[in-house]
């Protein structure tokens, strides 16, 4: 009995402690001192299991139904699927990965060839349940046949006007010899590429290949110029590498090591574009305001017979193509007052869609009216906004002077010119006013705008001042230009270095460019066409490169290419200037104080 009494006693002791700590728990759970979990989970889930066996031959599948199923050794989710799973050769629909438990279940929507090896990339698509931990990168392959095919290759693919490399560009290779294969047909083989532009095209059969690269927006595997950019590899590829274990181009690396990334072999190069349109048609036209419109093309380098406007004489009408001749700017040089909407007549060289040719035709359209912009007046009522002097913008840098000179660039072509008002001169240390003689030329490419330039040499710690007097430049609008002082001088920062370019073998037309790490922003840029010193002046401690674009028709712009014509963009090349595989291999430390002299054998580069 006294056993059964202590015993009770216990229990009632023990239910009370319970109840004592459920009570006080909301205030524990209030601690500054967060309970201590452990050490962060670094490490990458691994595969365990998976069915079929990697490389298993003779392997059925039917569509929706059997599956491929990966097990790891932990719970796993899914990174982006559509974008990180991919299937090569691939089918029509693609791979519809799933997660069931610690598996990932795969599940194909198409029939397979026979006889064919398929690859799948993972790509960074499967990461651990809780850390996000990547699994690394693995391609898993299996056979519909006898054996499984063990040939690959590698390569890179870079924007062909930056060299930056791209990323998440589809590599295709075709063995079909027709021009169409690309834009109808599914490759019978493909890859990836990765956030340094490089892939592997694994587990393909010995030949030869016809090789594309595509930014492969609607994600079909097949060409579509309209939207999409391309490369291409002028000659056919043979492949004849044997995978192997220990090749570096099979191997998964992790970001952080950048020189082996950077070592990898690379059998390809391929240069992305954007191919011009060839099918011709007006896009677009609209009016910009009362005296101007413009009418957008389709495709460059449009032939124009006839342009009529309901109204307007002939002769008052001002034209202006841009550099690619796809967009026509029109203003109308005519004080009188001009219809809200206008009714245009044009004859062009419009592309037949039956017989995809050029083929002069007629059309008519009308421009509704521009867009007024409304402001309040003193009575707060909405009225017309108007100009009511002639707008223009005058760009002048010291640092620039020397090469660009002094442009001054005007909304609406200009009805007087008297260029010889403009008062340019410069003053000394002395505070003495000394004119400058100059020449004004108008632009080729635009006829609003002029540029400015000094006949002497320029002085370092002179003051320039460029002045336009008021009203004395009328624009096709009646309205006269606002008055302008613009002061400039040469850099005289002590820290300031120069770069010289000794350039040689020169055989052809070239466009050299000072750009920015970053190469989104150009420094100074020549045309060359024969061998001579390029004088790089005022630059900052900062990298630098130095960017070579062949401009083979010297028309001072980078041509694209055609796949259809099997032409090539033209070539871009960054200058190397040290012999390692990394990025740093193109860039230039400019130090300060410093005049560096490189010479550049561009015959060599470009051979």
């Amino acid at each position: 009995y006294q056993g059964v009494m202590r015993k009770e006693k216990y229990i009632a002791t023990v239910v009370f402690s319970v109840l004592v700590a459920a009570l006080f728990a909301p205030s524990c759970a209030n601690t500054t001192t967060p309970p201590s979990g452990g050490p962060k989970d670094t490490i990458p889930p691994s595969m365990v299991e998976s069915e079929p066996a990697p490389n298993a031959t003779m392997v059925s599948v039917v569509p929706k139904k059997n599956n491929i199923v990966l097990t790891f050794n932990e719970f796993v989710v899914l990174k982006e699927p559509q974008n990180n799973f991919y299937l090569s050769p691939p089918l029509k629909k693609r791979v519809q990965p799933k997660i069931k438990g610690k598996s990932v279940v795969i599940t194909f929507e198409d029939t397979l060839q026979a006889n064919t090896t398929y690859s799948i990339d993972f790509g960074a698509g499967i990461v651990d349940n809780n850390e996000g931990n990547i699994f690394p990168r693995m391609t898993y392959a299996f056979s519909t046949g006898e054996y499984v095919d063990s040939i690959y290759t590698s390569g890179t693919v870079v924007d062909a006007s930056t060299m930056f490399p791209k990323e998440k560009i589809t590599i295709l290779f075709h063995t079909d010899p027709s021009d169409s294969a690309i834009f109808n047909l599914l490759p019978v083989a493909a890859a990836k590429s990765d956030k340094w532009g490089y892939f592997t095209v694994r587990n393909i059969k010995p030949g030869a290949y016809r090789v594309f690269a595509i930014e492969d927006l609607n994600n079909n595997n097949k060409y579509d110029p309209a939207e999409e950019t391309v490369a291409f590899l002028d000659t056919l590829f043979i492949a004849d590498s044997v995978m192997r274990a220990d090749r570096p181009e099979l191997l998964s690396y992790e970001e952080k090591d950048t020189a082996g990334i950077m070592s990898r072999p690379s059998a390809i190069q391929l240069s992305l574009f954007k191919e011009m349109a060839t099918q011709q048609f007006i896009r677009e036209n609209k009016r910009l305001s009362k005296r101007s419109a413009y009418i957008k093309f389709n495709a460059p380098y449009v032939k124009i017979d006839t342009l009529q406007v309901e109204g307007i004489p002939d002769d008052k009408i001002i034209r202006e193509f841009n550099v690619m001749e796809d967009s026509l700017s029109l203003w109308f040089n005519i004080q009188e007052e001009i219809r809200d909407t206008l009714n245009f007549r044009i004859k062009y060289h419009k592309t037949n869609d039956s017989l995809k040719t050029l083929v002069p035709t007629w059309e008519e359209f009308k421009m509704m009216p521009y867009t007024k912009k409304f402001e309040k007046n003193r009575y707060g009522k909405n009225v017309e906004k108007l100009d009511t002097v002639a707008r223009y913008k005058v760009t002048a840098s010291g640092e620039t002077i020397e090469q660009d000179g002094i442009t001054i660039e005007f909304d609406y072509p200009l009805l007087k010119a008297p260029f010889d008002s403009i008062q340019y001169y410069h003053i000394t240390a002395k505070q003495q006013i000394q004119p400058e003689k100059f020449t004004i030329t108008q632009d080729t490419a635009n006829i609003r705008k002029y540029h400015l330039k000094q006949e002497g040499e320029f002085m370092a710690g002179y003051e320039y001042v460029f002045k336009i007097p008021h009203r004395i430049f009328y624009d096709i609008n009646g309205l006269p230009c606002d008055s302008l002082v613009s002061k400039i001088k040469l850099p005289s920062d002590d820290k300031l270095s120069t770069l010289v370019l000794d350039m040689t073998g020169v055989d052809g037309h070239y466009i050299v460019e000072l750009i920015s790490e970053k190469r989104d922003k150009i420094y100074r840029s020549f045309r060359v066409d024969t061998d001579c010193k390029l004088t790089f002046p005022y630059l900052r401690k900062n990298k630098y490169s130095i960017r070579i674009t062949e401009d083979k028709n010297n028309n001072g712009i980078l041509d694209t290419g055609s796949v259809l014509e099997k032409r090539q963009p033209e070539k871009v090349l960054l200058y190397k200037f040290l012999n390692t595989s990394t990025d740093k291999d193109y860039l230039i430390d400019i130090p300060e104080r410093m005049e560096i002299e490189q010479t550049i054998d561009i015959g060599k580069i470009f051979k």
